[in-house]
């Protein structure tokens, strides 16, 4: 489709339901009218339209090569006045039919198995590795910003994809707020990412990692990190407790890359067996039908 189609059509896109809201704006499901495509399209007010901007940005810079990174559907953002005079903007995504990582690890009952959470961690890493290597920094990388989607590869489960550039730090771009980074989620934010001195390097994305494989192995009672990690080292195995300790070394330069962590045996386990014990998946888009809940 080409981008003077689209923007004769964009405001006629049927709204098919909500896949979820989160703390800029909201996600809706939209399906075009000629060849019935599904997409997601993520609303802002006006005034964060730098944050979608920039996301737009990030995803078209990805999209050409195959990464595990979120694909934009539309050349350009839009904008748009609401009911009541409130000014929006939007940009068009591919849809992710089987929600976020968090809602896998709700519908698993707030703990995945060891192997399962070393396969979801090494699609991640993949695309950490090509967007640290692209000098960018997610910034807000969580169980959330982590997307499903079915994957045609032969032996495989599903394929993960990084989502949610609004608050990320591009090459020579401006450091990103310290307030805005991971607003309600401050459990993700690595230590030298806050304060008036704080340091924002691809580092910040291996502590948030960590933080996610502790969640999806750890208790859900235990707040902090050093608490998890304390337990974590009691019922892992050491493959695994060894794994989330390179994560979240206190000092960022002693953090191990993205591209290191790739052949650490945590996620190496799962090449080639992959864990069927992964299912319960959340329910996914049948048919334009919103079914579950999906961020």
């Amino acid at each position: 489709m080409s981008s003077s189609s689209w923007m004769l059509e964009e405001t006629t896109l049927p709204i098919l339901g909500c896949l979820g809201q989160g703390d800029y704006g909201y996600i809706s499901l939209v399906r075009t009218p000629n060849d019935s495509m599904l997409m997601a399209k993520k609303t802002s007010l006006r005034k964060y339209s730098g944050n979608l901007e920039k996301e737009l940005r990030i995803l078209h810079r990805f999209n050409s090569i195959d990464c595990n990174i979120v694909r934009p559907k539309s050349p350009i953002i839009y904008h748009e006045t609401m009911p009541v005079n409130v000014k929006v903007c939007s940009i068009y995504m591919e849809v992710a039919p089987h929600g976020s990582l968090k809602d896998m690890l709700t519908k698993a009952g707030g703990r995945l198995p060891e192997n399962v959470v070393g396969y979801c961690t090494l699609m991640i890493l993949k695309g950490l590795k090509d967007l640290h290597q692209a000098g960018y920094v997610h910034c807000d990388l969580r169980l959330e910003n982590i997307l499903i989607f079915k994957t045609y590869t032969h032996g495989e489960l599903c394929e993960l994809k990084l989502a949610d550039f609004g608050l990320s730090e591009e090459p020579n771009g401006p450091i990103p707020l310290e307030g805005s980074l991971f607003e309600g989620s401050p459990g993700y934010l690595a230590p030298e990412a806050v304060g008036p001195r704080r340091i924002i390097s691809p580092a910040v994305d291996i502590w948030s990692l960590g933080v996610m494989v502790v969640k999806m192995l750890g208790p859900p009672s235990l707040v902090s990190v050093r608490e998890r990690v304390i337990f974590l080292s009691e019922v892992l195995s050491p493959m695994a407790f060894d794994f989330v300790r390179k994560c979240t070394v206190r000092d960022p330069e002693g953090r191990a890359t993205a591209e290191e962590l790739l052949s650490h045996p945590f996620v190496r386990q799962s090449i080639g067996v992959p864990p069927v014990e992964m299912l319960p998946v959340p329910a996914c888009l049948s048919d334009g039908v919103v079914q579950g809940r999906f961020i």
